[in-house]
């Protein structure tokens, strides 16, 4: 049976000589796996648009309801140039996507995650102050997947002095465009909140991000601070 959904294409894998298996976030069934026959060949249809980072309306289809879908066309609604452009940008994004890949069960509708996930790729293309933006995805996606970090914060007798806690329920409620011109937010202050978030979800996750052990590989190398400034290790 055919089915047509708009996803977002979270990681890919090689599943054979010319093929792609997907990891997508869709607006209808959550998170699935499926294979897009020939997507690997650079000429291929189905290659632009089954890339990691690039939103599309899939055509799928399935034998069963359990098996797996095989993606038999696509058509690329967004795919975030801007963001690919900008090594930062990019990087930030894919925190999100890992986060997103990591705190979700398969075939697990949820279409506030689905949408908070495209409207934060929308922002970080526009903002001066990316890493804000994955603050506010974090705080919420948390909430979305049943771990608040600001009910944690309430419950827990944390370390964080109160302009901190404060800065973090804006953040978990402001909009994007508002989040970007937020005044009296130091680096330092959004480098610590970085890190106990940071900290928070590695309680949860089997192992750390992987692209936050990235981005602390690249510090060392003397490349971006979490605020993009070439900095001296």
């Amino acid at each position: 049976m055919y089915y047509r959904l708009n996803g977002l294409v979270l990681q890919t894998k090689i599943s054979s000589e010319a093929d792609k298996q997907l990891t997508i976030y869709t607006n209808k069934w959550g998170k699935i796996v499926a294979t897009a026959p020939g997507a690997k060949k650079i000429t291929a249809k189905l290659s632009s648009a089954t890339e990691p980072l690039t939103e599309s309306e899939f055509m799928i289809y399935l034998t069963t309801p359990n098996s797996r879908a095989k993606i038999t066309g696509a058509k690329i609604l967004d795919n975030f140039s801007e963001i690919k452009n900008d090594w930062r940008k990019l990087t930030i994004a894919q925190c999100c996507i890992e986060i997103c890949d990591k705190l979700t069960p398969f075939r697990s509708e949820n279409k506030l995650k689905y949408e908070l996930l495209c409207k934060t790729l929308k922002y970080l293309e526009q903002v001066k102050n990316p890493w804000r933006i994955f603050i506010a995805f974090t705080l919420r996606f948390l909430k979305l997947s049943g771990y608040s970090f600001t009910e944690y914060l309430k419950k827990e007798n944390f370390n964080m002095n109160s302009k901190e806690r404060d800065t973090i329920k804006r953040l978990a409620t402001l909009s994007g465009k508002d989040i970007d011109k937020m005044r009296n937010f130091e680096e330092e202050s959004q480098n610590r909140i970085m890190k106990y978030l940071n900290n928070y979800l590695n309680f949860y996750l089997p192992r750390p991000l992987a692209t936050i052990k990235f981005l602390q590989k690249v510090n060392r190398r003397n490349i971006y601070d979490l605020s993009g400034n070439y900095f001296n290790a």
